[in-house]
């Protein structure tokens, strides 16, 4: 996995906690945020990445952990706009998380998903095809799917 990540002098943006990035017509609970630039949206719904405009093609690595389940699916369609937008040519995009294939997981996962859709139902544990369909409409392509500890993947992304 390491081969695929970041160069000795790259730079690196982390996003968590439920955010988005897109054009301002959405937040993490789906509703319309009125801004005509670009912005990332945290749980508190602070803006973190207004003004960033000058750093478009600007990043080696976007690295997203635990996010893609706990928000609504806008939020991962927001994610890979992002980072389609300020990762450079070559750049990765790394997600962490819980995920299925082909609708189903193990147990746990399965279970995880249930309590995540009993607390808002646009929450839930994501098919792993929608994520890498999702990725590349906005030409991330996927390179490598690794499994983790405690039935979690990590999930690379090149920007070509």
């Amino acid at each position: 996995m390491e081969k695929y990540i970041l160069p000795a002098n790259g730079w690196v943006v982390g996003v968590e906690g439920g955010t988005a990035c897109s054009d301002g017509a959405r937040d993490t609970d789906g509703k319309t945020v009125s801004s005509t630039s670009s912005t990332v949206h945290d749980g508190a719904d602070n803006d973190v990445v207004s003004g960033m405009e000058k750093y478009s093609g600007y990043f080696d690595l976007v690295l997203c952990i635990n996010m893609i389940h706990i928000a609504p699916w806008e939020a991962t369609v927001g994610l890979m706009e992002c980072a389609a937008q300020f990762l450079r040519k070559g750049g990765m995009l790394v997600l962490y998380g819980a995920y299925k294939i082909g609708g189903t997981s193990v147990e746990s996962n399965l279970k995880f998903d249930e309590s995540l859709r009993s607390r808002n139902p646009a929450w839930g544990v994501r098919n792993l095809e929608d994520v890498v369909e999702a990725a590349e409409k906005e030409g991330l392509e996927s390179v490598q799917n690794v499994a983790m500890p405690a039935n979690n993947m990590s999930l690379l992304f090149r920007k070509s």
